[in-house]
């Protein structure tokens, strides 16, 4: 998602660019994630097969949900995510039809003695009202509108809260389904736009279209998508790192105009994204983008787009880039546990702050890393937390704005060469969890083997608490002169802080390396120094 929503609307100017900024505003009392219980933890899920109608005149959907699975260990019950609003008519296993209970969000089916690591498949027929969007995307649920010429127009979002709102699954983000087929029936003239390469289009009796789409890559149940619109097709063969990739647009004909500029924006921003991070995950599909009517969100291969071409004060467009940063960060290297959920996000929003330096200089991009990250930064909670994190992540904009410092400020300790190699190694390497998926402990322990150090130190101040590191200052006149001395409260910590002051042959700027014991510099008798000169550090200050 780009940016959280507010309990109170705060507007915040950015470069060029208005956003609302706060934390998750819920309309649902559902989310995703936390604690999960054994019957789900038994379930390794392989494919999801929906097959739905999706009827804007009446609000309603009704079809299946076919879960591909194995089961790794012995349960009594197989337990499946689905809202408690929809109604269940029918569970199969195998083609085998079962008792069920559907209560509190879950379907709950009796397991008939299914074999150990084999293969299953388990239909679930429902039907009913999905919940409407009250804000989209921050709140989910599905947007039902109209375009100009009256034709519907209908948006789903659900990564707050889950995909279960809408379809059933195993709605944790520790299983990632191996792929994922899609099949919407719609009413004529509208298509259904969705994830991966679209397989196939049939017409069927009364003016309805059954639209079936396939990706064949792992993908996370929230990134499983469609929209729906009498859309005009604008595409183009992009290539990014001198490989084809299919770039394509799904958008209104009153917003057609813009969209080859959209695409070929996009080449530019996928291509600065391979560069710094890795191929293009899914070069075998597409990059899409698709006209919603709600701002966006990074669903895989299809992102949803509606920020009708508006560009920052310096030229790019941030929910474009955002979003399609998010096919590295996110919806490739995914997290287990929302308690995580900075990897997706921070990693995402300090991209931003390296293609501004790379595209506009270094002063554009200190001046964005202070009033994008640090002005907004609140520390209520820390950024990581205990295990079993939810979707209701208590940091709130934190996982964006902190998170993105905190990479700005060890990119400043270990270097830029080992920052930039380690990041673009983070996203790429094996992971000791199954599909591309880590831990914050496991990028620690890589940038503690790139470093040859141990920064556990730096992890635990800026990532496990709620408070910036406290820097000691005392500037005292002697009969030698003036000096500053300077310590870190926090134990332990050895941050270097770079100083800038005037010395006896005109300005000196120095890198100081301060740990727990006093470092003391002497300054000229006007005692002028000015300390991060180039705000690399988040840190407080407190004077002696």
């Amino acid at each position: 998602i780009s940016v959280r929503s507010p309990k109170i609307l705060i507007k915040i100017q950015t470069p060029g660019l208005f956003f609302l900024t706060g934390v998750f505003l819920y309309g649902l009392d559902v989310h995703s994630g936390g604690p999960i219980s054994k019957n789900q933890e038994a379930m390794d899920v392989k494919h999801y097969f929906l097959d739905l109608l999706v009827d804007p005149h009446k609000k309603f959907i009704s079809g299946s949900s076919t879960i591909q699975f194995m089961l790794n260990n012995d349960v009594s019950v197989l337990e499946i995510d689905l809202y408690k609003k929809f109604t269940v008519s029918g569970v199969s296993i195998d083609g085998t039809n079962l008792g069920f209970k559907h209560k509190e969000h879950k379907v709950f089916i009796e397991n008939p003695g299914i074999d150990l690591f084999s293969l299953h498949k388990l239909e679930i027929k429902y039907g009913g009202r999905p919940p409407v969007a009250k804000r989209p995307p921050w709140d989910g649920g599905f947007t039902w509108k109209v375009s100009e010429n009256g034709d519907p127009w209908v948006g789903v979002s659900c990564q707050g809260n889950g995909a279960y709102i809408w379809y059933p699954c195993k709605e944790h983000p520790s299983d990632k389904a191996d792929s994922a087929d899609i099949k919407i029936t719609a009413p004529d003239p509208i298509m259904a736009v969705s994830n991966g390469l679209l397989i196939s289009k049939s017409k069927n009796e009364e003016r309805w279209t059954t639209w079936h789409w396939k990706t064949e890559y792992p993908i996370s149940t929230y990134n499983i998508n469609f929209t729906l619109g009498n859309y005009e097709v604008v595409e183009k063969e992009g290539y990014v790192l001198d490989e084809p990739l299919k770039i394509v647009y799904y958008v209104l004909p009153e917003a057609k105009k813009g969209a080859t500029e959209l695409l070929n924006m996009s080449e530019e921003y996928l291509n600065f994204y391979a560069n710094h991070f890795g191929q293009y995950p899914w070069i075998n599909e597409k990059f899409g983008l698709v006209h919603t009517p709600y701002w966006g969100m990074e669903h895989q291969t299809i992102n949803a787009y509606g920020n009708d071409y508006k560009k920052t004060k310096l030229g790019y467009d941030f929910i474009l880039f955002h979003e399609m940063g998010h096919e590295w960060f996110g919806n490739y290297l995914s997290v287990a546990d929302w308690s995580d959920f900075w990897i997706h996000e921070g990693f995402d929003t300090y991209a931003e702050a390296l293609f501004i330096e790379e595209k506009y200089g270094w002063n554009k991009a200190v001046q964005f890393v202070n009033d994008r990250y640090k002005k907004n930064i609140k520390n209520e909670f820390p950024i990581v937390m205990g295990k079993d994190g939810t979707s209701k992540h208590p940091s709130g904009n934190d996982v964006y704005y902190k998170g993105a410092y905190v990479l700005h400020t060890l990119r400043f300790l270990i270097g830029d060469k080992v920052f930039r190699s380690s990041i673009k190694e983070f996203v790429q390497m094996p992971k000791e969890l199954g599909e591309n998926q880590t831990t914050t402990k496991e990028f620690i322990s890589l940038i503690n083997e790139n470093t040859n150090l141990d920064l556990q130190w730096f992890f635990d101040v800026y990532i496990y608490q709620n408070k910036f590191p406290v820097l000691n200052i005392k500037k005292t006149k002697e009969d030698m002169g003036t000096f500053l001395d300077l310590w870190w409260e926090n134990k332990g910590f050895e941050m270097p802080i770079e100083i800038s002051y005037n010395g006896i042959n005109g300005k000196v700027k120095r890198k100081l390396f301060i740990n727990n014991q006093l470092t003391r510099i002497a300054l000229l008798n006007d005692g002028q120094y000015v300390l991060d000169p180039e705000d690399w550090i988040l840190f407080t200050k407190n004077f002696k």
